[in-house]
């Protein structure tokens, strides 16, 4: 019996744990985009590989480690080659996890500023609270200005706590595929 019932889809390696990820490609160009045309190591992988690394590691837990194990049905083992696509994917993959840092960065400036946007608003509400010129219009202005401090906040608080969990997610994923161990098996 299985302990995992993604051990039923993946192959596991019976010495380390870690998950295999197995890519049968027939060369060594279907790993990258076809239209760019920069050197090897420096090219943008295929989408649809992209796709399929980032899809197959959300699958599987992040806890556990993968390996990435390309199949080459076509091709002649190219050491050169190998080490292009390996440096190819982690390229890839560090660029990915640097857009993600830079997102958090972003979010947590956002945050900041909504915070302090919220307390600014509910300064001004208490300050309108308790004057006694023109009651009606100041009481209007304060009502306003507490729900927008409110939502200010809770925006805050969703791109802190609610948001943030999904770019955490990404970037250990990210960090995992860059750190995965890539073999080639060749036929």
């Amino acid at each position: 019996m299985k302990n995992n019932f993604l051990d039923q889809f993946y192959t596991v390696d019976p010495i380390s744990g870690d998950y295999i990820i197995e890519i049968s490609l027939k060369d060594y160009d279907e790993v990258f985009n076809t239209w760019d045309s920069s050197v090897y190591n420096i090219r943008d992988l295929d989408a649809s590989l992209k796709a399929f690394l980032e899809e197959f590691s959300f699958e599987i837990d992040s806890r556990k480690n993968i390996k990435l194990k390309f199949d080459m049905l076509d091709e002649k083992k190219d050491v050169e080659m190998e080490k292009n696509i390996i440096s190819g994917i982690r390229n890839n993959f560090n660029y990915k996890y640097f857009l993600i840092n830079k997102q958090t960065v972003q979010s947590r400036k956002k945050s900041l500023i909504y915070i302090m946007v919220s307390v600014m608003f509910t300064i001004v509400s208490s300050y309108l609270q308790f004057s006694d010129e023109n009651k009606l219009f100041q009481d209007l202005v304060s009502l306003n200005l507490t729900v927008g401090g409110w939502v200010f906040l809770w925006e805050a608080f969703s791109i802190l706590f609610m948001q943030s969990v999904n770019l955490s997610k990404r970037k250990k994923h990210y960090k995992r595929i860059i750190a995965a161990d890539i073999i080639f098996r060749y036929h």
